[in-house]
């Protein structure tokens, strides 16, 4: 038993071959039940279909006795012929057969017309005549008398139809058509809203016609169709009538029996009409329907045999364990290159698959250590290089800031000296900051207020400044001297030649998810194709694009503070920060940051060593 368990563990075909088999038993049981229920299914369907044929056939049948009802109407109602038939002569006078003979033609091109009819008559009571499309002219007897006639005369004007039974008017049927056993004549008195009503026309269709239609519903020798009446009574038949087979009363049913002639087994659909109640029994040879069920059957034997000697030759085949094994490593690769380093497969098997999956694992882990040795240099290099940047802003503004103290000197006393050195030590000291690379919007405000101090005391009554600050903005942490750098360019390159009424205006505020930071002045601005190259030289400036002009190690001398202020913002922030600048010539300049809330992309990262 050990040695079994052994072997099947160690064998991918055994494995392989067993998997096969137990996937291969549920299936062929579903293949052999499938079968069954197919031919279930199959009578349904042979049964919708067989009812669908069948409604269409009984609307057909009703519509042309609709049509025959509507075609005696038009006669009934015919003034020409109410005129014809209005004279009470019990006799046949030369005057009433030349009237018989005018109906006789008006009938017999109306019978033409319509090829469905076997017989168009009218019924004279005065004189007892028949007047027929089919023999003419003719005196009968005792048709006052009888019930038909009657209830013809007390339906107020409405239609009947009249369906003789086997030996109702034997002594008739020699007679008139209308009365021969599987005819259907519908009956309507003439001038039906006339005061004296007792003439009646007679419409009859034969059971040959009626067969004929029951024949387009046969597509085969042994398929049978029957015309039943409401009653049950077989009106035409495309076989011997004798062969109808019992049925329920139903006016939608199938069932399947032996015959009592042949002794084989026959569908049986019957469909009744829900207008006149007629229906239409359909029988169908069992042996036709189930064919090509049976045929299939077959097949699915045939196919599960070959399925068994597939599934020995396929396991032969993959028993080499290229399947489960090979599948468990595209995993752990697909793992891996989405960035799940943790990702180890199971090492339990004694194959040579068991080698490769310890293999995998062990290259997974030496290249999660490799990965994160590069990115925590990447990091640190990404730190150093934000540094030398913001290093480079302060040399640059205490250069511009002793010379604007050196012209102060000269041109003004020295009390406003100390008061400049002493905003100018204040700004350094916060600028330092040990190290300290954020500072909140209020602290960012406050440290650029020194500034602004400084260049009032500089260009005295010429400068005005309008800080707009909303509350909830600041608390937030930001990158510092940011806004430095853009004061600096709105006032020496905006309004340091404006005679008076500088201003420069800073509106800090949330839109969104982003920090909203706005510096403008009111001073020269840029024309618009200055603005353009500038935009376009900004517009270059993405965090890879950074990256590779820190690698060329060469300074920037052109557009220095904007550019400044861009780069940090995308090495600090990532490319959803961005820096936007507006002006129109002689007008002012506007420049905007948009700073993500939350701070840079690295939320882990001590931004403050």
């Amino acid at each position: 038993m050990r040695r079994l368990v052994r072997n099947f563990k160690q064998s991918v075909q055994l494995r392989l071959t067993s998997y096969f088999l137990i996937i291969l038993i549920p299936l062929v049981a579903i293949s052999v039940y499938a079968g069954f229920r197919s031919q279930r299914n199959l009578e349904v369907k042979v049964n919708e279909q067989i009812l669908v044929t069948l409604a269409s056939a009984v609307d057909s049948f009703d519509m042309m006795m609709q049509n025959i009802d509507m075609l005696s109407m038009s006669i009934a109602d015919d003034d020409n012929i109410i005129d014809l038939l209005k004279l009470e002569d019990t006799r046949l006078t030369e005057r009433l057969t030349l009237n018989f003979q005018k109906v006789l033609n008006q009938l017999s091109s109306t019978s033409a017309a319509n090829g469905n009819l076997s017989q168009l008559a009218i019924y004279h009571s005065f004189s007892n005549t028949m007047i027929s499309s089919q023999y003419g002219s003719r005196q009968v007897e005792g048709y006052q008398k009888q019930r038909w006639y009657l209830e013809v005369l007390g339906r107020g004007g409405k239609s009947i139809l009249l369906l003789p039974r086997e030996g109702e008017f034997d002594s008739y049927q020699q007679l008139d058509p209308a009365f021969h056993p599987g005819s259907v004549t519908l009956l309507r008195p003439v001038d039906p809203f006339g005061v004296k009503v007792t003439h009646v026309v007679m419409i009859t269709v034969g059971r040959a016609r009626l067969a004929r239609e029951l024949g387009k519903l046969v597509s085969g020798p042994e398929e049978r169709a029957y015309l039943l009446a409401e009653d049950g009574r077989v009106l035409a038949g495309t076989a011997s009538l004798e062969d109808l087979p019992e049925r329920e009363d139903d006016s939608r049913m199938m069932t399947v029996g032996k015959s009592e002639r042949t002794g084989k087994e026959e569908l049986v659909v019957q469909y009744r009409s829900p207008q006149s109640g007629w229906s239409i029994v359909m029988v169908k040879p069992a042996d036709a329907i189930y064919a090509e069920s049976d045929k299939l059957r077959m097949i699915t034997y045939a196919i599960i045999g070959v399925s068994f000697l597939l599934t020995l030759m396929i396991s032969w085949v993959v028993y080499r364990g290229i399947a489960a094994p090979l599948s468990s490593l595209a995993h752990g690769m697909k793992q891996l290159r989405v960035g799940k380093l943790d990702t180890s497969l199971p090492g339990k098997r004694e194959d040579e698959f068991g080698y490769l999956m310890n293999a995998f694992n062990q290259m997974a882990q030496e290249q999660k250590h490799l990965i994160e040795n590069i990115y925590e240099q990447q990091l640190l290099r990404l730190k150093a290089e934000l540094r030398v940047l913001q290093s480079q802003i302060n040399p640059h503004f205490l250069y511009n800031t002793l010379d604007t103290m050196y012209s102060m000197a000269e041109n003004y006393g020295a009390d406003e000296i100390g008061e400049m050195a002493l905003n100018l030590s204040k700004f350094f000291r916060l600028s330092l900051s040990k190290g300290q690379e954020e500072f909140t919007v209020g602290e960012t405000v406050q440290h650029l207020q020194y500034y602004l101090r400084v260049q009032q005391l500089r260009f005295v009554d010429k400068l005005a400044v309008q800080v707009n600050v909303e509350e909830a903005c600041k608390p937030i942490p930001v990158l510092k001297l940011l806004l430095q750098p853009l004061v600096e360019n709105a006032i020496l390159h905006g309004l340091e030649k404006k005679a008076k009424g500088g201003e420069v205006r800073i509106d800090i505020r949330l839109e969104g998810d982003m920090l909203r930071m706005e510096v403008a002045d009111n001073g020269k601005g840029l024309d618009p194709e200055r603005l353009e190259y500038i935009r376009s030289e900004l517009g270059k400036l993405s965090i890879h694009a950074v990256k590779g002009l820190l690698q060329e190690q060469k300074p920037r001398t052109e557009l220095y503070g904007l550019w400044n202020v861009k780069a940090r913002l995308k090495l600090y922030y990532g490319d959803r920060a961005e820096l936007e600048i507006d002006s129109r010539e002689n007008e002012g300049t506007s420049v905007i940051l948009w700073i993500p809330i939350g701070g840079a992309a690295d939320e882990s990262d001590d931004r403050g060593g």
